[in-house]
């Protein structure tokens, strides 16, 4: 690889290496936990409109489709984080062109899925629906909903990412902010003023997306001071930038994908046990349940960057610093928010729906649910971190090993012993299991990592703090 150093690392990519851990984590995961909140409370409040607006079945059918927004979430996660892990190191080792060249060949990946995607699912939506556990009142909906989700996949960016890696974590915040306040003004105009149904409320979500896409455009290609000099032949495939990319976004991206699954087995499950009026509970408390647990997001995502940018420039006891910081926030954050969902469940459901069936059934299941918050954050933070330092293999086990080697046995075997409280319940049950698992991998890595470090001067001339690899470590 060619190394180019510049000085077109701007100073704010500089600081992430320099000042005090805890300061740079509080400011970057309160930004991106900021905008996830924002976006929280319109998924809550674009819930509140199809519930009352419309019906819980409005609701239920967003929620089938939940699956498809996942998938696409995960084809924009897999060139935002896989590319995010190249940038920020590539910036921490003032290789400008490599993280210029990584920006290019991230927007022609998601454009060539994205196109592929909208083609598939306008074409498929209905027996799509169907697979996705619609019921025959529920599908209309979910097919409305979906085709029109479908259309506009091109515009669901996930650059976010790639520009908190720049250090920039207030556009980072501005590029959810902005869109989310404009889906959800659209999404009360269209849905309550308008009566456009469930159409309103995708319409508005694609927009909303279309700003946050012109956006990126803007950020990465026409602002002054950027990092990155992006020229039109950086556009031409780099095999190994893509294949970085790809290996290192693909724990992200197979996580949403499997995470669809369960939550499309979850629909099955319910359709099959409990009917229209179950699969509106779970549209309901999912919806609470997500967002509620998006500050732990935000935690991770903020912790990316430091991670990254540190490993790059070989500061490995600010990597671990970040990381023991981190994992000790999401902790205490899932204490507090499980700890609110047990005392106060019917309240919380009261803000998304007014139907005395859902409100009834809603509170049990939330608080099956609420029990897996403390340590939800655990597995989702370990694997990032693998992420962040170019450790894919690890990365890739905890996240899908994770759920289709925990998460949908322990679902499977808890909804036929335990049927709907069985099916509530498995969620913390499988936290439990993955959260133990994490830390066992991490420890045994960080195990490795010292003892690299350890015979170093004796086994290489390799610059003071960096790591062997094992493969290295047995040449010398």
């Amino acid at each position: 690889m060619r190394r180019t150093h510049q000085s077109g690392a701007a100073p704010i990519v500089e600081r992430l290496g320099t000042e005090k851990i805890w300061k740079l984590l509080l400011d970057m995961a309160s930004q991106t936990t900021f905008s996830l909140l924002v976006y929280a409370a319109y998924s809550i409040i674009n819930t509140y409109f199809l519930s009352v607006g419309i019906n819980s079945l409005a609701a239920a059918g967003a929620s089938i489709i939940s699956p498809v927004l996942m998938a696409l979430g995960g084809v924009a996660t897999i060139v935002g984080v896989g590319g995010a892990s190249v940038v920020s190191r590539a910036l921490g080792e003032q290789d400008v062109e490599r993280a210029s060249r990584t920006v290019a060949n991230t927007f022609l990946i998601f454009w060539t899925v994205a196109v592929t995607i909208t083609i598939f699912g306008t074409l498929f939506i209905k027996p799509i629906v169907f697979l996705l556990g619609a019921t025959e009142t529920i599908a209309p909906y979910a097919i409305t909903y979906g085709r029109i989700i479908f259309l506009g996949a091109i515009t669901s960016t996930g650059y976010s990412t790639i520009i908190r890696a720049d250090g920039n974590a207030r556009f980072s915040t501005a590029i959810w902010v902005i869109p989310v306040v404009i889906n959800t003004v659209l999404a009360w105009l269209f849905i309550i003023v308008l009566r456009l149904g469930v159409a309103g409320a995708a319409w508005a979500t694609v927009i909303g997306q279309a700003v946050s896409a012109g956006m990126s455009v803007y950020f990465f290609f026409f602002r002054k001071n950027r990092s990155y000099r992006i020229k039109a032949a950086y556009f031409k495939p780099d095999k190994s930038i893509i294949g970085e990319v790809l290996m290192i976004g693909l724990p992200s991206f197979l996580k949403s994908i499997s995470a669809s699954l369960v939550v499309i087995v979850t629909n099955n499950l319910l359709k099959v046990m409990g009917g229209d009026s179950a699969l509106g509970v779970f549209a309901i408390v999912n919806r609470l349940y997500a967002s509620l647990s998006m500050p732990q997001t935000g935690i991770v995502q903020g912790m990316q960057p430091l991670v990254g940018y540190n490993f790059g420039q070989k500061r490995f006891e600010r990597v671990r610093k970040t990381l023991s910081l981190s994992l000790g926030a999401t902790v205490v954050y899932g204490l507090l928010v499980g700890g609110l969902c047990l005392l106060i469940p019917a309240s919380l459901i009261a803000l998304l729906s007014k139907e005395s069936l859902i409100i009834a059934e809603g509170q049990i299941a939330l608080r099956f649910l609420a029990l897996s918050y403390p340590l939800s954050g655990v597995a989702m933070l370990v694997a990032a971190y693998f992420q962040s330092v170019g450790r894919a293999k690890e990365a890739l086990g905890l996240t899908l090993g994770g759920i289709l080697l925990i998460k949908l046995p322990v679902l499977l075997l808890a909804s036929r012993f335990f049927a709907l409280n069985g099916i509530w319940a498995s969620e913390a049950v499988s936290e439990l299991i993955l959260c133990a698992v994490a830390l066992l991998i991490l420890r045994h890595y960080q195990g490795q990592v010292y003892l690299a470090r350890s015979i170093e001067p004796a086994s290489s001339q390799l610059p003071a703090g960096s790591v062997l690899t094992p493969h290295e470590r047995c040449e010398s």
